[in-house]
């Protein structure tokens, strides 16, 4: 039986439910991820910030395309929404349902959790709760390659 353990990326940023929105968005621009974990002082998984989090709150328009001439109007608007809530608390717009693997937790399971889950990335906890890394669909990848060879 192959474990997560096996496939897991173990070098991982993670943020505070303190931080606010704009040390957030840095550290996401800095390590080019668009979704971070959540933890508290003693590393226990608390959920999950997306960038797209942040946007639904400082975007006046729905996503979908902007007619041209708003565009700028738009962008300006977006700017002065995040100036407004950039000093923010991160805990008011993360994901506190997001979706886990255990580190021991079979890769045979791995696939259903990830398609069902529609995401590209799971963090990874230890039996108690701990943030231990995260797993991609690239991992997945690798794994059923490494089955598909043997």
């Amino acid at each position: 039986m192959s474990t997560v353990k096996k496939y897991m990326m173990r070098s991982l940023n993670s943020v505070s439910k303190e931080d606010t929105v704009k040390e957030v968005i840095r550290a996401m621009h800095k390590i080019e991820m668009s979704v971070l974990p959540v933890v508290d002082e003693e590393n226990t998984f608390l959920g999950s910030i997306y960038s797209e989090n942040i946007l639904r709150n400082i975007i006046p328009e729905q996503y979908g395309m902007l007619e041209s001439h708003r565009l700028l109007h738009e962008i300006n608007q977006a700017a002065e929404n995040l100036k407004e809530i950039k000093d923010n608390k991160i805990k008011e717009y993360m994901l506190t349902n997001t979706s886990v693997v255990k580190e021991m937790d079979n890769m045979d399971n791995l696939a259903d959790i990830m398609l069902h889950n529609e995401e590209s990335y799971l963090f990874v906890v230890n039996e108690e709760g701990k943030l231990r890394g995260y797993i991609s669909r690239g991992d997945l990848l690798y794994y059923l390659s490494e089955v598909e060879e043997n």
